[in-house]
């Protein structure tokens, strides 16, 4: 990566880290949910998936979804930015979430541009969201469905981007109904987030993924 883009990143982060730790942050400093992988998944193809979201992503890149809501119909679109030295940015509709690499977090509203600390997960929720559903979030579900599945999940390559690979896993469970439905949940290698995901409540798609980041994406909307 050029040395100029490096050292302009490396500026815009300490600036942003300096202005959220001496105005507003308190308190030990959190970070993007940690990855738990203690609890070990007995099932092969749900581990594969778990295991490419568990790690660390490669590189810088930003990543564009499109989320329906099942229930109701609604779609909205979420961008996901990560970069090394920045942090990650996550914004889904018209809220903004930021984890800086120090630590410090905060909620921010692309509408009014306000912005408060910590993570707000109720401005997403009615989207039956949250601000790790790219990783963290889609980790719990599979640790879920791999208990609940009436059998064992069936793997397979995931070829849906364009230019890039990963894993799937699908999971075949009964709903509250008695009928069977299979669950997908697939992941991108190197960037180790969901490229789709399909569940009774939510059908996750991707749309763009480029290894570029835009640095505004890791500022308080201005």
């Amino acid at each position: 990566m050029p040395r100029r883009s490096r050292v302009a990143r490396v500026a815009v982060a300490c600036t942003i880290g300096a202005l959220v730790l001496s105005s507003c942050f308190t308190g030990p400093r959190p970070t993007l949910e940690p990855i738990d992988t203690l609890v070990e998944v007995n099932d092969p193809a749900a581990s594969a998936v778990i295991d490419v979201l568990a790690a660390s992503p490669t590189g810088s890149f930003t990543i564009t979804y499109e989320i329906v809501t099942n229930f109701g119909g609604l779609t909205t679109n979420a961008v996901v930015a990560v970069d090394d030295i920045l942090g990650t940015s996550v914004e889904i509709g018209e809220t903004r979430y930021l984890y800086t690499a120090e630590g410090a977090t905060s909620t921010c509203s692309t509408t009014t541009l306000e912005c408060a600390t910590g993570i707000d997960e109720t401005r997403v929720s009615d989207r039956q969201l949250t601000s790790t559903f790219f990783k963290q979030s889609a980790i719990e579900r599979i640790r879920q469905d791999t208990r609940v599945a009436v059998a064992p999940a069936v793997g397979r390559q995931d070829d849906g981007v364009p230019g890039r690979t990963g894993v799937c896993a699908d999971f075949t469970v009964v709903d509250s109904q008695g009928a069977s439905r299979v669950k997908t949940y697939c992941a991108l290698d190197g960037q180790a987030v969901i490229s789709s995901m399909q569940t009774a409540d939510l059908t996750v798609r991707t749309l763009e993924v480029v290894d570029t980041v835009d640095i505004a994406r890791f500022q308080p909307p201005a």
